[in-house]
């Protein structure tokens, strides 16, 4: 099978263009080679092993496995994280809200007197850690702090930490949906010095699950199966529930003043601004995706 064998083959599956780039992925990242490469056919010069692999990869594509659970891993603001079926994999509206973020802490300067010279941020639903773990490399001098209720998944944050060289991160297990007072505990337990920081965190960022049960229809089959649910979906009578523990726990363990940053539904954009507002939040804004649907909100907690 050639690339343009396996395109055909994946279209189907995932559309001309999205086989197309699913297909450079694989040739580029497990092959070394190029668009070029691919263009004057190297791809028929593979060694017989080379081809044997190739083949085992066609397989697992075209039974619906994501590229990147195929290879591995997957990029996430420039960066290798490695992914499995226990975590999300990262997505480039993702990549924005932690870019946002950093750009708006960057700008600030962090002169932050009300954090007594003591950075701190708080990753909630952190999955693979690739936002704790970016934040983490973009402020050295800080401690991240990831929670997650799947040890799978953290495992798999520890790995990528470790991989990334992100020393200044720490990840612990706890539900977000528990009353805040539960985290404070569990930083205790794992010998976290939360008390320099005067139970406070500089800042919260998060992207919790927000997909409703009844738009799994409208979700990609690659996704649906693949992709853990416990991280997705939210019951469609109650969608906003963790905004709500979000815009809580931001309450207790955030000074006034810090920001907050949340991936958000589209489709409930103004559900939760009207939340964040109404839980005491000041200066709530939206901010659109590369498809300009407004997919993430930062919200400052009021003075």
């Amino acid at each position: 099978m050639n690339h343009r064998e396996l395109i055909a083959a994946l279209a189907p599956l995932h559309g001309a263009g999205e086989a197309r780039a699913i297909v450079r992925m694989v040739m580029e990242e497990r092959f070394g080679l190029s668009q070029t490469d691919l263009l004057l056919g190297k791809d028929t010069d593979l060694s017989a092993n080379d081809r044997t692999e190739l083949e085992k990869i066609a397989e697992r594509l075209l039974a619906g496995e994501p590229v990147q659970h195929v290879l591995g891993y997957a990029y996430f603001c420039g960066r290798r994280f490695r992914v499995t079926p226990d975590v999300l994999i990262p997505r480039p509206e993702t990549e924005t809200l932690t870019r946002w973020a950093i750009d708006t802490l960057k700008a600030d300067n962090f002169q932050f007197s009300i954090f007594n010279s003591q950075f701190s941020i708080l990753d909630l639903c952190t999955g693979s850690g690739c936002i704790a773990i970016t934040l983490a490399l973009a402020f050295p001098d800080a401690h991240v702090v990831g929670v997650d209720i799947s040890p799978a998944a953290l495992a798999i944050a520890r790995e990528n930490a470790a991989t990334l060289g992100a020393h200044n991160v720490t990840f612990i297990e706890c539900d977000v949906l528990a009353d805040p007072s539960s985290l404070i505990s569990q930083f205790s337990i794992f010998n976290f010095q939360f008390s320099i920081f005067n139970s406070q965190f500089s800042i919260l960022i998060s992207n919790p699950p927000y997909v409703r049960a009844s738009e799994a229809a409208d979700i990609h089959p690659t996704v649906l199966h693949h992709e853990p649910s416990l991280a997705l979906f939210v019951p469609d009578d109650d969608p906003l529930l963790f905004y709500r523990a979000i815009a809580r726990i931001g309450q207790q363990l955030l000074p006034s003043g810090a920001p907050v940053f949340v991936e958000i539904n589209a489709a409930l954009a103004s559900e939760t601004r009207h939340l964040f507002t109404a839980a005491g939040y000041a200066d709530v804004q939206l901010r659109d995706d590369q498809f300009s649907r407004p997919r993430m909100l930062k919200a400052m907690r009021s003075y």
